[in-house]
């Protein structure tokens, strides 16, 4: 990574940093340590190197696959509870 003009300030200039990538899913959080991302060096502007978003996102799509294909498994492998039969009452 190279230090790159700033688009929100338009002055400085974005270095190559690390720090955390956070991202709510539903009720839970993912937190990846050590992220790449820029920082621009007069107003302090962050963000994520698009080449690492693309990878987070592309894991997140296998994993709900991944998910998706294994409830159709469990779906499929449990058969339904038969119905007991009703007991005959003998006269």
């Amino acid at each position: 990574m190279s230090s790159i003009r700033c688009e929100e300030c338009g002055i400085g200039r974005c270095r190559p940093v690390t720090t955390p990538y956070l991202m709510k899913l539903g009720k839970h959080m993912l937190v990846m340590p050590d992220s790449p991302a820029y920082v621009c060096d007069i107003c302090g502007n962050r963000f994520f190197d698009d080449e690492f978003l693309n990878g987070v996102h592309y894991l997140l799509e296998q994993a709900a696959a991944d998910s998706r294909r294994r409830a159709r498994r469990r779906q499929v492998a449990r058969p339904e509870p038969a119905m007991p039969a009703p007991a005959r009452r003998s006269r």
